[in-house]
């Protein structure tokens, strides 16, 4: 299955396993990434999306493409 997500300035597919849900939050429903201990970068994390008893994570998946330990999308672009 492939997910394909139109980021800035590249449209980009990306492979998973499966996908179980597509969901839409409010402001309300999405809290503040929490800071963990120094051994756990929460970087790419955008927040915690609250929707009834489920937590999800949010992640920042532009912000994760474009870091320095994904630039194989660029690399492969300019080859």
């Amino acid at each position: 299955m492939v997910i394909v997500l139109n980021l800035e300035h590249r449209v980009v597919g990306i492979v998973v396993d499966g996908v179980s849900d597509v969901l839409s939050l409010t402001q309300d429903q999405i809290r503040p990434a929490p800071e963990f201990a120094v051994t756990m970068s929460t970087e790419y994390l955008t927040g915690l999306g609250a929707l009834g008893e489920r937590m999800l994570i949010l992640v920042d998946i532009e912000k994760l493409l474009s870091s320095e330990e994904m630039a194989l999308v660029d690399t492969l672009r300019s080859a």
